[in-house]
């Protein structure tokens, strides 16, 4: 396993490539359409906080919220390499997320799998959220 002492934290689209996160999405696994890399990049691009853990020149893990730098903010994604899972780069990348969105609520969506990983972090699950995908 490796080490989080030799994993580098980068704030910023710096290194990504829309293949290198859709591979790591496919890898992790990270629930989400990744069949268009071109979209995926989009969404990057549009993030308000992009940040990702390296081992060298590999991709190990990547964060994305969206904020609006008051009062809300949303993590897309969190998605760590299987390899590397269990060596706090997740965590490392939610520290990057909460000092960027510091003063802020954070909202996210995660499926079950990972529901006991983000209690253990102190998000709480609440009842009053409603979803509607726009076409």
């Amino acid at each position: 396993m490796t080490t989080i002492q030799n994993i580098e934290i980068k704030l910023g689209m710096e290194g990504l490539t829309p293949g290198k996160i859709v591979t790591l999405y496919r890898r992790a696994p990270l629930l989400r359409a990744v069949d268009t890399p071109e979209r995926v990049w989009k969404k990057f691009e549009a993030s308000s906080v992009v940040i990702s853990a390296w081992y060298g020149e590999q991709l190990a893990g990547v964060a994305r919220a969206l904020t609006d730098g008051v009062s809300e903010s949303y993590l897309c994604e969190l998605a760590v390499e299987p390899d590397v899972q269990g060596s706090g780069i997740g965590k490392r990348l939610l520290d990057e997320v909460f000092e960027q969105c510091r003063g802020t609520e954070l909202l996210l969506r995660h499926s079950n799998i990972s529901s006991r990983y983000y209690v253990k972090l102190g998000f709480r699950q609440v009842d009053n959220a409603w979803t509607l995908k726009l076409k």
